[in-house]
């Protein structure tokens, strides 16, 4: 006869078990995974340790693109190390788990006259992160990173100290919000982060810790449910996948009706034949959830046992996008409002079906004095990283914003496409 505990366990885990696509909704994981794997296997793509993520955590492989980007990985992680690139804290806890996801060690990543400890090095890059908490009262990054950081160290078994990650999380505006706005992905990195520490504490000592990441998590979940529309997206399209890891992962702490998955599901499966989710960021993000899988689930891989070449094979044909003939016109603007230094406008025309990014080159060629910019390549499109030579600053928690109107994108300047009369704003402003 089954124990009352057991069968509790059970419906946990069947409950989970049904947070997933069914087998009539597969075709759209199925045009995800080849949308992402394509993306990520351009010449001219970053290596990008959330897709390798993704892939491994689906049902279907491909071994042949998985070892691929796992060797891109490999010789990023170690060129990043041999010429003092950057490498923060939270890139270096996804490389450290997408290296355990494909069955490789991240404490033996290696060329041939090079090896490097992605978990020590981990641990090294959290160390820095307290120490300018406790200098600056801010990380060198952000709560988004460190919710990745203690995720990886918890499933990698790295060192860290129960009694401070308690503290590390605990409710604070500043912590999770972004220029006034909730940060769902941050929440739902934190939730994730603590109950895989939690799952760790069986010592009687950490009666203390365990009722403090109890709380901690139970604030994340009260804050994340706020923000979930009538349609069941949780926060935005992009913040919802990881948030949908989190709620599954909590779902002792979840009141009964507090979260409706089949409907979550359904909203963000329609969006994906419209092109919602082909940048292969916003996919990797979504895709464990559409499988019912979570971050919790990379420990769990027997890779002796994958098959290959599951889904359908990559066309991998170039496409050229069709330019607009008719022009829109457009009003861009720049302004300080951390310091006041500057504020300017101008009009500018660009080809129907422009990006953001092309409507501030564009306003750069008009004039480079007012409206001269710098961006860097991210796993998401180019991010400003600096206007009239103003740059972002992780101490005093200051960054460019993209706005239309007073509304924040969700988006970023490489994807975000503008209309005809829209009023477009890039404001220096802090978290």
């Amino acid at each position: 006869m089954r124990s009352p505990l057991g069968f509790i366990f059970l419906l946990l885990i069947q409950g989970c078990l049904q947070c997933a696509i069914n087998e009539d909704q597969k075709p759209l994981e199925t045009y995800l995974l080849n949308k992402m794997a394509q993306s990520a296997m351009a010449p001219e793509a970053l290596p990008n340790p959330n897709v390798l993520l993704a892939l491994r955590l689906a049902q279907d492989h491909s071994l042949n693109i998985e070892r691929k980007l796992l060797k891109r990985l490999s010789d990023d992680a170690i060129d990043r190390m041999k010429n003092g690139k950057d490498f923060s804290s939270g890139q270096v806890a996804l490389y450290a788990l997408a290296h355990q996801a494909s069955c490789s060690n991240p404490r033996r990543v290696s060329d041939e006259y090079f090896v490097l400890d992605l978990v020590r090095l981990l641990e090294q890059k959290f160390d820095m992160e307290m120490t300018n908490i406790n200098n600056n009262n801010n990380p060198l990054t952000n709560y988004y990173q460190l919710g990745l950081s203690v995720l990886a160290l918890c499933q990698l078994q790295g060192t860290f100290s129960p009694t401070q990650i308690a503290d590390l999380f605990s409710p604070d505006e500043k912590k999770y919000y972004l220029s006034g706005q909730f940060s769902v992905d941050t929440a739902a990195l934190a939730i994730l982060a603590q109950i895989c520490v939690q799952n760790t504490m069986d010592d009687a000592t950490l009666v203390k810790e365990n009722r403090t990441i109890s709380a901690n998590v139970q604030w994340l979940l009260k804050k994340m449910l706020e923000h979930k529309s009538n349609s069941g997206i949780i926060g935005n399209m992009y913040s919802t996948g990881e948030a949908m890891q989190a709620l599954v992962v909590a779902d002792k702490y979840l009141a009964p009706g507090s979260w409706n998955c089949t409907q979550t599901l359904a909203t963000v499966l329609s969006e994906i034949p419209k092109g919602t989710f082909d940048n292969p960021m916003a996919a990797a993000q979504l895709l464990p959830s559409l499988g019912g899988r979570t971050y919790f689930d990379i420990n769990s891989f027997n890779c002796s046992k994958d098959e290959d070449d599951h889904y359908i094979h990559f066309a991998f044909q170039q496409t050229t996008p069709l330019v607009s003939q008719h022009s829109i016109t457009v009003m861009y603007m720049v302004t300080d409002s951390y310091s006041n230094r500057f504020s300017e406008s101008t009009t500018v025309t660009v080809p129907e079906g422009s990006v953001f990014f092309r409507v501030m080159e564009a306003a750069q060629e008009k004039d480079p004095k007012r409206f001269r910019f710098t961006y860097k390549q991210s796993n998401w499109g180019p991010y400003i990283t600096s206007v009239q030579d103003l740059r972002e600053d992780s101490n005093k928690r200051t960054y460019w914003q993209l706005l239309s109107g007073k509304i924040p994108l969700s988006k970023g300047a490489g994807e975000y496409v503008v209309s005809d009369g829209e009023n477009l704003m890039v404001k220096f402003t802090t978290y």
